[in-house]
């Protein structure tokens, strides 16, 4: 049975919108499953790893507060709230108040946090680029600029 059959969709028959929507649900739930059977092995999950690298690569040594991670990987404030204190418990981030605002705290990642993320990073990159080696370099710099134009027209969309 092809893939997408299992979804209902027959493939060929001019229903490229459903091709494309579950053909990209079915490489999502591919690359997710390969990611994150990479990170188990560093006792990080593919959540961890982003919220990680959001406050070490976008909030360097100042850090960012918990709302500004949120934004920016879009969780909602409660699932925020758990991930962050996973990630406290295993001591890969410190939360401290913001200097002049005590309500507001702000994370950094730890010591901990950026010897790990240092030593999965090579392993996860790589893991990226045998995923996407399936594709030639062509076929990656069309689907490149194919998402982000994707990206835009629905992040510009009324609807």
């Amino acid at each position: 049975m092809d893939d997408l059959q299992a979804f209902g969709i027959e493939v060929g028959k001019g229903k490229y919108e459903e091709e494309a929507f579950y053909g990209l649900v079915l490489v999502y739930t591919s690359l997710f499953n390969q990611v994150a059977k990479y990170l188990d092995g560093h006792g990080l999950t593919p959540a961890k790893m982003n919220v990680l690298m959001v406050i070490k690569h976008q909030g360097g040594e100042e850090g960012l507060s918990q709302r500004e991670i949120g934004k920016r990987l879009m969780v909602t404030p409660s699932n925020m709230t758990r991930l962050l204190e996973k990630l406290k418990r295993d001591k890969l981030i410190e939360r401290s108040a913001r200097e002049g605002d005590k309500r507001v705290n702000v994370i950094r990642v730890s010591m901990k946090g950026s010897l790990l993320l240092d030593k999965a990073w090579p392993g996860y990159t790589q893991a990226m680029k045998n995923a996407m080696g399936v594709l030639s370099s062509s076929e990656q710099k069309l689907v490149a600029a194919l998402m982000l134009k994707w990206f835009r027209g629905l992040k510009n969309s009324k609807g």
